[in-house]
């Protein structure tokens, strides 16, 4: 690793360009209000990649991609969208002249541009981002030396770009336990990237890995999206992104092409990987031991695919064909995709329809409308047959658990320029076989949000009810509360309750950010306590970049945690984070090679971050 950031300073030696290390600050301020759930590697990369590919509000066929920052609520995102159908614009900042609280503009800022900005599409060349992270006391089996690798965790990223067309980059890491390379299948995990950006007739060309979504994502869907269940409604269309995340599944591998003719957009994509797994693909990420290494990339996967769309002002529709091959099915499948998607004034209708070799079947059928300025409603009805191709989380049945057969409906209203409610059901069967009771399980979800926001607080409340036939009934209560002290003190609140089976399961976490007045230095302090039964309940830290400091807890006991950042030049950050959990309710944590004999554990990580 030390070599890592010898290399690191060099490169800074040599830069002579003054650009501020990018901060998603802001942005995860506002993210960890939302939900419980969210994957910091994943959005962080997301956001990555639209800083240095702006999204241009002057092309239709890339505004519907603001959807994917996550950082808009439903009715600003449409009123956004809308606007730029209507309009040219010539400058960001007339989005300000829409019902749109300017924070919420702030957060999206960095990522959007137009064709006559001058500033916002500046192109930066370079980009470096280089962390370790390790523990105490060590793992049981780093004790013991049943694993194959050292103790430290590392990640090490690259970005550069060339010229206008032209942009490279790679992706190295490996986690605790794990070699940094494997005999005979090469380094541990390793991403590149080589992008090409046409001003003809073809507009992109990549090599490398990268994420698919075909519509709704019935076939495949591998963009990462908040698990956010309490309001569900996506404008979807054909994407390929490329990708560094270090992701070890769910993502492919190989060459796409994109032409655009007229409204006819044209898509070619191929990959050929080599998944995890023996007699099913291993999503766990963890290739250790000598038992864990049999599964390391075991399985061919290759598939070959082209997409079609048409897309003018009210309406698109999208026609893809897949051929997908994976020893683990032992057979080729065809894989076929419509999607079409038609707007009539305040009302939107979508819907997909995919098949695997014509036999079997999935379905996704949606209408948006919305209700004036201040109010939306979506009706979505979903269908899986049981033997249809799975292999990848399609973004639907995420929220109901994985229950591929129901009705999901959602109302949104604001109740003023600060308050807003959201009320959501889902009713839900399962086609699939379960090996213990109930065999095919069906039931009902409620959620509802209350949220309010001014300059400087936030409140969210969340209650879910989820009702399984012949089983048990689940609550969950949240209450969420973020507060600006002052210009450069922030704190938040979160207060969890869920209830099974007469059994409580608590926490209750504060965070404390500080930045200094120039913004140089930040420091974040995160609290928790919790008391669990029979569910797990979430904790997650304030973000710290590169490193995933959230967990599910069970149990008693408490966690803390503690980091600095500071920029040490204009284009160089540096981080420091310790995170501490303590039981006192167990005298050993993890269970097998995981096992930590101490009801104790201390993690570390540091990073350094570097921009020109």
């Amino acid at each position: 690793m030390c070599r890592y950031i010898i290399i690191a300073s060099i490169i800074i030696q040599c830069n002579n360009t003054l650009l501020s290390a990018q901060d998603f600050g802001l942005q995860w301020q506002y993210i960890e209000s939302l939900n419980d759930e969210n994957n910091a590697v994943e959005m962080n990369e997301i956001w990555e990649y639209y800083a240095q590919n702006q999204i241009n509000l002057n092309k239709a066929s890339q505004i519907n991609l603001l959807a994917q920052l996550q950082l808009l609520t439903k009715i600003e995102l449409e009123q956004i969208q809308n606007y730029c159908k209507q309009t040219t614009i010539k400058s960001i900042y007339e989005l300000q002249t829409l019902n749109i609280p300017l924070r919420s503009l702030k957060r999206i800022k960095q990522f959007i541009t137009n064709d006559t900005s001058s500033g916002t599409n500046r192109i930066r060349k370079a980009s470096l981002y280089a962390g370790i992270q390790f523990q105490e006391p060590a793992r049981e089996g780093t004790l013991n030396k049943l694993y194959k690798g050292s103790s430290i965790k590392t990640h090490l990223r690259y970005r550069q770009t060339l010229n206008t067309n032209w942009r490279i980059g790679f992706c190295i890491e490996k986690d605790i336990g794990e070699p940094q390379i494997y005999k005979a299948v090469g380094i541990n995990n390793f991403a590149f990237n080589i992008l090409y950006f046409g001003t003809q007739h073809l507009k992109k060309f990549t090599i490398g890995k990268y994420d698919l979504t075909i519509g709704e994502g019935l076939l495949f869907g591998t963009n990462y999206r908040i698990n956010s269940p309490y309001f569900l409604s996506y404008t979807s269309r054909a994407v390929i992104k490329p990708s560094l995340s270090p992701k070890e599944y769910k993502y492919f591998n190989g060459l796409t092409a994109k032409w655009l003719f007229n409204h006819f957009s044209f898509d070619v994509f191929s990959s050929y990987r080599r998944p995890n797994g023996e007699s099913s693909y291993d999503n766990t990420g963890l290739f250790r031991t000598a038992t864990e290494i049999k599964k390391y990339k075991s399985h061919k996967e290759q598939l070959l695919g082209f997409l079609i769309l048409r897309e003018k002002k009210n309406y698109k529709i999208t026609w893809g064909a897949v051929l997908y091959q994976t020893d683990l099915l032992k057979k080729t499948d065809l894989l076929q995709s419509i999607y079409f998607q038609r707007s009539y004034y305040n009302i939107q209708f979508s819907s997909e329809i995919a098949n695997q070799n014509m036999d079997n079947w999935a379905t996704l059928q949606k209408i948006n409308i919305g209700i004036g300025r201040n109010s939306f409603l979506t009706i979505q009805f979903r269908y899986r047959e049981p033997q249809m191709i799975n292999e990848f989380n399609s973004d639907y049945s995420s929220f109901s658990n994985g229950y591929e057969k129901g009705i999901y409906y959602a109302f949104l209203h604001k109740l003023s320029s600060t308050w807003a409610c959201k009320l959501a059901f889902d009713s839900f069967i399962s086609t699939q076989l379960q090996s213990k009771s109930p065999h095919f399980p069906k039931g009902n979800k409620v959620f509802t949000e209350l949220s309010r926001e001014i300059d400087n607080s936030r409140f969210v409340c969340h209650y879910q009810f989820k009702q399984i036939k012949e089983s048990n009934n689940i609550q969950k209560l949240r209450f969420f509360y973020q507060h600006q002290i002052n210009t450069n003190i922030k704190w938040a609140g979160k207060l969890y309750w869920i209830a099974e089976n007469k059994q409580w399961n608590t926490s209750l976490q504060h965070n404390l950010f500080w930045k200094s007045e120039n913004k140089k230095s930040k420091v974040s302090f995160s609290s928790c306590y919790f008391n669990t039964q029979n569910e797990a309940v979430y904790w997650q830290a304030p973000h710290f970049y590169g490193t995933y400091n959230a967990r599910f807890l069970s149990g008693k006991g408490s966690t803390y945690s503690l980091s600095l950042q500071k920029r040490i030049l204009t284009n160089l950050k540096f981080g420091a984070q310790v995170t501490l959990l303590n039981y006192i309710d167990r005298a050993q944590i993890g269970t097998g090679n995981e096992v930590i004999n101490s009801s104790n554990k201390l993690d570390f990580a540091l990073y350094i971050k570097w921009k020109n």
